[in-house]
């Protein structure tokens, strides 16, 4: 499959990332479910930690993506506004979080969206009736696309591989629509392993 600098392979199906997770089995494996979980990322997290946050890196007006605006359906030389945060669980970075929207729908059909601060975006997403979510997409990664260069920014004091896999997929309200990617992060996968079982509530 080629690789075009800047741009990412977005798969329709997981299971087309099996080649690229040869290796640790067992890994491979969790890495899958994770990638196709349909749930809210911040309750998986939340339940196999003691302590979660959400680090705000930015969230503003931007250009949006060359291998973003085909699947958001706007014009390659749209502006959006885009949001990037960082998920950590008992201070470790593990996902790397990038939300982008039209400009055009963030008050009439994303109003919470400009005062979520530090406040995990899934938190509104999957408890609202009115949003509806597209089947999700993967890709891997490389060094060279801009989603890996701002992690690198953000988190310089830790080891980072060449690549990284994300997943993204797309919630409409109303008329409008957003896209999310998670990019799971190296420190993640110790909460993959089944031991990291979720806590029980009291």
């Amino acid at each position: 499959m080629p690789h075009y600098p800047g741009r990412a392979n977005w798969m329709a199906h997981p299971q087309a990332l099996a080649s690229l997770l040869a290796g640790d089995g067992d890994l491979a494996r969790r890495t899958r479910a994770w990638l196709a979980d349909a749930g809210s990322m911040t309750l998986k997290l939340k339940a196999r930690t003691d302590h979660f946050s959400v680090r705000l890196l930015r969230q503003r007006p931007g250009p949006i993506l060359t291998d973003e605006y085909a699947a958001l359906g706007v014009p390659a030389r749209s502006r959006v506004v885009e949001r990037d945060v960082i998920l950590h669980c008992d201070g470790r970075p593990v996902v790397f979080g990038h939300t982008v929207l039209s400009t055009s729908s963030v008050k009439s059909d994303w109003p919470f969206f400009s005062k979520l601060g530090t406040t995990p975006l899934g938190a509104n997403l999957f408890f609202d009736p009115l949003v509806e979510r597209s089947p999700i997409h993967y890709a891997r990664l490389q060094a060279d696309h801009p989603l890996m260069r701002r992690i690198a920014r953000a988190l310089p004091a830790e080891a980072m591989p060449s690549t990284l896999f994300a997943r993204r997929s797309l919630f409409k309200r109303r008329g409008g629509v957003l896209m999310v990617t998670d990019v799971f992060l190296p420190a993640l996968a110790a909460l993959m392993r089944p031991e990291a079982k979720p806590r029980q509530e009291i």
